[in-house]
């Protein structure tokens, strides 16, 4: 995962006198990366390998694809069904309102309605419309249904991303998805040294360089739909797109090291869930898991031809 267990802990532990988080909103995600590490602690004992060579793995950035295919996740079924049941009894215990809809969950996973191999997979692929279907389906809220799904599959990918992490050739990859397992970014930063922007992937913590001057979600860069929302004092800033109407929280390492000393992505992402909502009051939508559709981006650019 993104740093070790300790870290994220002290890193949570300095979150709670925040005014702007709750502390239940931080125990909440303090179980959920517990639930994940006993998991990946128990995949440590699985051999986890690489067997791409140096050469297929320039050739595999040459040609834009990820280093890690579907077969090379080390998905164990009874890892995840326990991961699964935890997961689910964190949530009910953190909103009650979500009770019904997690029994909904836990009922359809007991009659094979709901496969979590076939969920993870439907996420790694970013099968949008399985989920859309499979919400309406089972009658659950799909961004609930999302964060299920991410948070199952997290421990599982980011096992296989600490093997292939310092394989990336940085100057081969500068896309707007992973090179290690084609996700969108969580968040960025910008170098301190030369300003770099590095992207921090949603599902498997790796981390790659892209450029300054482009929406990591639609590519878009002109630079007069581009800017950038500044809140004072603090060393972040939102990156926004006035193309797709997405944004990012980007922490500039030249104005500090973020609000929990060591710059830890999940960490940094949850202390600063207050630019979330800075940047929806603007009327932009928090990154997600699947980019915007074509539809999407041809219906902004509509509406922003007819005003």
């Amino acid at each position: 995962m993104d740093s070790n267990i300790h870290e994220i802990e002290e890193g949570l532990n300095r979150l709670h006198d925040k005014e702007y988080i709750s502390e239940s909103t931080v125990n909440f995600f303090r179980d959920i990366i517990r639930a994940q590490y006993k998991v990946k602690d128990q995949l440590d004992e699985i051999k986890i390998s690489s067997t791409l060579s140096e050469e297929k793995i320039k050739e595999m950035m040459i040609n834009g694809k990820p280093l890690i295919t579907w077969k090379d996740i080390p998905l164990e079924e009874a890892h995840l069904k326990e991961l699964f049941q935890e997961t689910c009894e964190i949530i009910k215990k953190q909103d009650k309102n979500k009770t019904e809809e997690i029994q909904k969950l836990l009922d359809a996973e007991s009659d094979g309605k709901l496969k979590l191999i076939t969920l993870i997979e439907k996420l790694f692929s970013q099968d949008s419309t399985y989920f859309h279907s499979l919400t309406g389906e089972l009658k659950v809220d799909e961004q609930l249904l999302l964060f299920l799904a991410l948070h199952l599959a997290r421990p599982f990918f980011e096992a296989v991303a600490e093997k292939l992490n310092d394989k990336v050739v940085d100057e081969l990859w500068i896309k707007n998805r992973c090179p290690v397992c084609g996700s969108g970014a969580q968040i960025a930063k910008l170098e301190k040294e030369v300003g770099k922007k590095i992207l921090n992937c949603l599902l498997c913590g790796s981390e790659w360089r892209f450029i300054r001057v482009k929406c990591p979600f639609c590519n878009n860069d002109d630079p007069k739909s581009l800017k950038f929302l500044e809140v004072e004092g603090i060393p972040y800033r939102i990156d926004v797109c006035d193309q797709c109407k997405r944004y990012i929280k980007t922490l500039d390492e030249k104005k500090g090291g973020g609000d929990t000393g060591k710059a830890i992505p999940s960490v940094e992402d949850l202390a600063t869930m207050y630019l979330d909502v800075v940047a929806e009051k603007e009327g932009y939508e928090k990154s997600w898991f699947f980019p915007p559709s074509v539809d999407e981006l041809k219906a902004n650019t509509e509406s922003k031809t007819r005003h």
